[in-house]
């Protein structure tokens, strides 16, 4: 008997993974809402903040290739439950932190919850036809821009009127909720569906791949360009533009907003053209070094703006191009590692991609206490260029890669 394709997942499945996600950046973002609170309680320098922020990334970047090597060989179902659990507890405990100390301890265990989302969610939709592959990492793309959206508004209204303090542990016990309905998926989650399993890449093939290193290039540089905004937008609005927390969470939530739609229509329109017969890898790819171009434009301009409406503008068209970018990062990789290895891809591609997320904070912090906040956004920009040309470089097509 010949090797099956795996069963697609059900669409309800989809969006309860992009609801872990939207969860997932949630909590994870929750720090940088409550930074100028915290910052002050604290006495933290930028540089102080910066590693605090960095230090969820000390264990999520090893954890997401981790994960994808468990996801591709046991239940992705009990895994994913296991780090909801974990990042969910370490949530709602920051609220209790009494000091720098501890809340390093609970951003790394928060940190080891998290590195699972990804590539078990990946390992899921991979299993979706090329077609409707994009439309499917929807939820992934709408998670990781409606989560800080969500964080931020109702983060704001919950610090404005009772601190920070217990907004992380409203958010942390909301996302033990999530294993309710998670509970009954397991055999729809487990069930590869597939008559004699297709070959799974192995590890040294996967390594020599230039493919998998461009795309983890992109990602790293992508990657910084998203969570410089995410942890340093609502400060430098708050310290350098003067707002008070609620207009900076409305703004902030502006920017998410935004990138969730541009996100959505994106993989609607690529997709639907894709159906009609355009070829998926020109299409993905253009699309994807477009939406990099307009994302650094903008981040290049943010600094300069001497007004208010002009700031906003600027943090549409940011958020515009940045939309469509992390549903784009995993459906290439996706597409390039087939259903069977897209567990283990994706978690290396994501694991080494977020050391952006360990460096980019503290170098960041460094930078604004040394010389303010413009510099630090002149050079994300240009680590943005170099992400964009490592892709055009070392991905000629986006097409599955024999294993």
């Amino acid at each position: 008997m010949g090797a099956t394709r795996p069963i697609a997942p059900s669409r309800s499945l989809i969006w309860l993974i992009g609801l872990s996600i939207a969860l997932n950046y949630i909590d994870r973002g929750a720090v940088s809402v409550a930074a100028p609170l915290i910052q002050s309680e604290l006495k933290l320098s930028a540089t102080g903040y910066g590693v605090i922020v960095s230090a969820f990334y000390w264990t999520y970047v090893p954890c997401l290739a981790l994960a994808g090597w468990l996801a591709d060989r046991g239940s992705v179902h009990r895994l994913m439950a296991a780090g909801v659990a974990v990042w969910a507890l370490a949530t709602a405990a920051i609220g209790l932190a009494g000091s720098v100390t501890v809340l390093i301890i609970l951003r790394l265990m928060m940190g080891l919850g998290e590195g699972v989302a990804f590539p078990c969610g990946s390992k899921i939709i991979a299993r979706t036809p090329e077609a409707g592959r994009g439309r499917a990492n929807i939820s992934l793309g709408l998670g990781i821009a409606l989560g800080p959206f969500i964080g931020t508004l109702a983060g704001g209204f919950i610090l404005a009127r009772y601190g920070w303090r217990p907004m992380f542990i409203v958010f942390g016990l909301a996302t033990l909720l999530w294993l309710v309905p998670w509970a009954g998926r397991r055999s729809e989650v487990d069930q590869p569906g597939a008559a004699q399993p297709l070959p799974t890449m192995s590890w040294l093939r996967l390594v020599q791949l230039p493919q998998l290193w461009a795309m983890t290039v992109l990602h790293i540089c992508a990657s910084h360009g998203i969570y410089f905004l995410i942890a340093w937008l609502p400060l430098w609005l708050v310290r350098v533009r003067g707002f008070d927390i609620t207009d900076m969470a409305l703004i902030t939530g502006l920017f998410y907003l935004v990138q969730a739609v541009s996100g959505w229509v994106a993989a609607v329109v690529s997709d639907r053209m894709i159906t009609q017969g355009r070829d998926a890898s020109t299409i993905r790819k253009t699309l994807l070094l477009l939406c990099m171009a307009i994302a650094t434009t903008a981040v290049l301009a943010l600094p300069g703006t001497a007004s208010t409406p002009l700031l906003i503008i600027w943090l549409v068209v940011a958020s515009i191009g940045f939309g469509p970018l992390p549903n784009l990062l995993f459906t290439a990789g996706q597409t390039l590692a087939g259903p069977e290895s897209a567990g283990r891809w994706v978690g290396l591609q994501a694991g080494v991609g977020n050391l952006s997320g360990v460096i980019g904070p503290v170098m960041v912090g460094m930078i604004v206490d040394a010389a303010g906040y413009a510099p630090a956004f002149w050079a994300t920009a240009a680590i943005m260029v170099t992400g964009a040309i490592a892709f055009a470089a070392g991905v000629p097509r986006l097409k599955p890669i024999a294993a």
